[in-house]
């Protein structure tokens, strides 16, 4: 006769979290945190330009991309002339 035996265990292992992981987990994410918001540019909305902003940026990027410097003074004489 074979015999099957079984035992119930009532209490589990219990995990806890490492000594400061907790601390090093929040100082990882603001130095994420901070990181990002140096190295992000938040351009200027093209609503907020004046006329003459967009004359600056479209003759600053007119050596590099001179379809887009010719697009962008092509929509301001547009915009000068309504």
């Amino acid at each position: 006769m074979t015999a099957i035996t079984s035992k119930t265990f009532i209490d589990g292992p219990t995990f806890s979290i490492p000594r400061g992981a907790r601390a090093g987990a929040e100082l990882f994410l603001a130095a994420g945190r901070l990181l990002t918001a140096l190295f992000s540019h938040q351009p200027k909305s093209t609503s907020d330009m004046t006329a003459e902003e967009v004359r600056e940026l479209a003759l600053s990027v007119q050596n590099t991309d001179p379809g887009f410097s010719a697009d962008l003074l092509a929509a301001l004489a547009r915009h000068e002339g309504q």
